[in-house]
């Protein structure tokens, strides 16, 4: 995988379009340690020095525990800005990953069961009439942070 730069919330620092490599520079521009990021997250050292080198990628639930330690939204830490957005399907799946929630989160949110959120962001099926407006506000979350 190449890596690039990216200037992140003009800060004027560079920091490589990994998940790892973001973490890394969250961690340490809140000066903190792989162990002190551990405890306060209730995650392992290991696991946290896994994301950092890019050998065991993040799940959604240690995103969002390390997002609230670090101070950085979940789609900055995960690396989602690349995410396909084509169809509706990728455009659904890019917001729920951009709001940090798992399948059955995103279910529990439309009130619909994982397998129907799943056949969405497959695009095997379009959102029923019922769902659709609130999908349109669901995915908004990609125009707005462009802006």
């Amino acid at each position: 995988m190449k890596k690039t730069s990216l200037n992140i919330l003009g800060s004027g620092a560079k920091v490589n379009k990994t998940p790892g490599d973001r973490i890394r520079y969250a961690r340490k521009s809140e000066y903190l340690t792989i162990r002190e990021l551990a405890t306060k997250t209730g995650l392992t050292p290991e696991a946290i020095s896994m994301m950092e080198r890019n050998t065991h990628p993040p799940s959604l639930s240690s995103l969002r525990k390390i997002s609230i330690v670090l101070k950085k939204p979940i789609h900055f830490l995960g690396c989602y800005e690349d995410m396909n957005e084509e169809t509706l399907g990728d455009q659904i799946k890019k917001a729920r990953y951009y709001k940090g929630l798992t399948l059955e989160e995103a279910g529990e949110h439309f009130g619909a069961d994982v397998k129907t959120i799943r056949s969405w962001e497959t695009n095997r099926r379009r959102p029923s009439n019922r769902h659709i407006n609130e999908v349109k506000l669901f995915v908004d979350i990609i125009v707005i942070l462009k802006l």
